[in-house]
């Protein structure tokens, strides 16, 4: 499994899993091939990332590996920022993995 972003989504490529909107409604369902239209679809209605099969991730996606313990102390920071907000809701827990995200991506750099 590969989470990418929509701004980086191509045509073809297959979701391995459903995508719901900021509010849970649904929009994809998994295995879906992706065409411009759903692309275009996905950037309107405000979805972050999507999951899609390994075989379509991009050769040139930075992969970032850090230890366990980094990836935890990054964690606990996210979840501090986030500690006044209901993380049950969609919108904020995708926001808080992608919180994770950037800052894993931020120490490859």
């Amino acid at each position: 499994m590969a989470k990418i972003k929509v701004k980086d989504l191509a045509v073809g490529m297959t979701l391995i899993a459903d995508v719901c909107d900021t509010n849970g409604r649904f929009l994809l369902s998994e295995g879906c091939e992706l065409i411009e239209k759903h692309i275009k679809a996905l950037n309107a209605w405000g979805v972050i990332s999507v999951e899609i099969s390994d075989d379509d991730m991009p050769e040139d996606a930075k992969k970032v590996e850090i230890s366990p313990e980094m990836y935890r102390v990054i964690e606990e920071q996210v979840t501090s920022l986030f500690r006044h907000n209901n993380m049950e809701q969609p919108f904020i827990k995708e926001l808080a993995t992608e919180s994770i995200r950037f800052f894993v991506e931020r120490l490859g750099e």
